[in-house]
């Protein structure tokens, strides 16, 4: 790949960040083919994988669990391609700072999360790419036909893994938006069947405070909690009414967190009104993990709140820790996006890939049978013969759905082949229908499909999420439109020290296009917000440089 950075190429702009890493165990012959097909040529091929979703096969898994049915695949796989080895490496590839000394120093395996390098955003995730932290795959996922593969809705959303006509990662997981699992007997015990998409974070206050009882509180909710609460009015890091662009002055964003400041204090008093008034939420400052795996679901599994906050994926994990099926879990909860601000706003998007790049310091038959393992097991013949497998063995789709996280990317998440009967159905009435809902919503634009990446990301959000913790917990006195001030200084004039690498005219370009579309989208789905916050805010920040 020919990436390009100031004069300096890949290897050498990586390098200035850091170096590492280390490694483990061989996997290589020893388990029995499932398939006879004519193998490829012959290679000389290592990849290095840090484990899930790439795994080491277990040679002795139980008949039925996951586990034998990748085995098998797995081995049919590398008999059809004969000399290469896949190793274990020891290496956390969610641990951002270590994935970018890995990446500078060629010791990364060879695929990894995107979102790490990218910040969990579209305009960091095309900056790292256009800083040379994925490989360009265009050739080999063209070869592969992997565009086939993909769900539809996931193939038609391409801003995490692919910039023009260049493609740098492949799609693996659903993601819905962000929102929260509620407990439906709780939740019937105060007079409801369910929680409405169009309910308001006032709404979620009032239930909350309804759902609390002496043993049990309304809601979980993870440190940042306010990072939830404020987008929802437009404001945030990356708001739409709390940051704006401006063309040919060095970096091309900046911050008003002062025009709509009274939404922050609302939003501010709203959470701490829950939090200290009501004590109806289970939360503190170091409640940062909000996954099927941290302190605020291990309160949900024991009914100790009602609602916890996650994303759909998180359904069958869930399911397993409470040692239920997938039926039952499907009676006990359900799941809903998050609230919307008090002018029906969300930030929020109906569905969004998850996507893995690959090492750009493959060679070329590397990164060909890293493109041919990744596709084929998690994607095509290697993930239906383990699906298969599973329900050769066990006779139930349930087990199915707590094998891997369901939907997913693949285009097997309503049947497959070989598999007699309809997954959404054994997901359950009630969870489908809310997948359903929430991916049924229009997607948001989302800036970084608009404009050319920025190789110099400019200032870093740690103002932003200084100020919202402690606005959250602290019992010291402050003055939220002071601190709002002080904060949008900080950043504004840190904003002036970078120079930006992109295009005056393409900027200007994409950057009309981006608020065109917001204007048309928000007056259909959020009129008073449009109103009340985006039109204001266009006319005071937009329009005076782009028309």
């Amino acid at each position: 790949m020919k990436a390009y950075v100031h004069g300096m190429n890949r290897r050498q702009f990586l390098q200035m960040l850091a170096i590492g890493s280390g490694g483990l165990a061989l996997f290589g012959r020893g388990m029995p083919a499932l398939a006879q097909a004519t193998p490829a040529p012959p290679v000389d091929v290592q990849l290095n994988t840090s484990g899930w979703p790439i795994e080491m096969p277990i040679a002795d898994a139980a008949p039925g669990t996951f586990q034998a049915g990748y085995a098998r695949a797995f081995q049919t796989w590398l008999d059809l391609n004969p000399g290469v080895r896949v190793q274990q490496i020891e290496f956390n590839p969610w641990d951002a700072a270590g994935l970018r000394t890995a990446i500078a120093g060629g010791t990364a395996p060879f695929t990894y999360p995107i979102g790490v390098m990218g910040g969990w955003n579209v305009a960091g995730i095309q900056s790292a790419f256009a800083q040379g932290a994925f490989a360009d795959i265009t050739d080999v996922f063209n070869r592969y036909n992997v565009l086939d593969m993909l769900d539809p809705r996931v193939a038609a959303s391409t801003s995490r893994w692919m910039a023009g006509d260049r493609i740098f990662g492949i799609p693996y997981e659903v993601v819905s938006s962000q929102g929260y699992f509620y407990n439906r007997a709780h939740l019937e015990s105060i007079g409801m069947e369910r929680i409405p998409m169009s309910w308001t974070w006032q709404d979620m206050r009032e239930m909350a405070l309804q759902l609390t009882t002496p043993d049990r509180k309304g809601l979980a909710m993870a440190a940042y909690a306010l990072n939830w609460i404020l987008p929802s009015y437009g404001i945030g890091f990356d708001g739409l009414v709390s940051r704006y662009p401006i063309p040919g002055r060095g970096f091309n964003w900046r911050w008003d967190f002062t025009t709509f400041v009274d939404d922050m204090v609302e939003g501010v008093e709203l959470w701490r009104g829950m939090y200290f008034d009501d004590q109806s939420v289970f939360s503190d400052p170091n409640y940062w993990d909000f996954s099927q795996n941290g302190p605020l679901a291990a309160a949900f599994y024991d009914q100790r709140v009602s609602m916890t906050p996650g994303i759909s994926l998180f359904f069958s994990d869930m399911a397993q820790r409470m040692n239920i099926t997938v039926a039952e879990a499907d009676q006990m909860m359900s799941f809903v996006r998050a609230p919307l601000g008090p002018t029906g706003f969300t930030p929020e998007q109906p569905i969004t890939p998850s996507a893995w790049a690959f090492s750009p310091d493959l060679s070329a038959e590397q990164l060909d049978k890293g493109v041919s393992l990744f596709t084929y097991m998690l994607l095509g013949e290697g993930f239906i013969q383990t699906m298969q497998h599973i329900f050769q063995e066990t006779g139930d789709l349930g087990a199915i759905l707590r094998s891997l996280r369901w939907p997913y990317a693949n285009r097997y998440s309503e049947s497959i082949p070989g598999v007699e009967g309809s997954l959404s159905q054994a997901a359950g009435s009630n969870y489908s229908a809310a997948l359903n809902e929430i991916f049924d919503q229009p997607r948001l634009p989302e800036v970084g499909a608009y404009i050319p990446a920025e190789v110099n990301n400019g200032p870093g959000d740690t103002p932003w999420y200084d100020k919202i913790t402690r606005w959250a917990f602290t019992r010291d006195p402050f003055d939220v439109r002071a601190e709002a001030a002080e904060m949008e200084s900080i950043l504004n004039q840190q904003a002036s020290t970078f120079a930006s690498t992109l295009d005056e005219n393409a900027f200007a370009e994409g950057i009309r296009r981006y608020y065109a579309d917001w204007d048309a989208l928000l007056q259909q789905t959020a009129p008073l917000f449009y109103e009340q916050r985006f039109r204001p805010f266009y006319e005071l920040r937009i329009a005076p440089n782009f028309g």
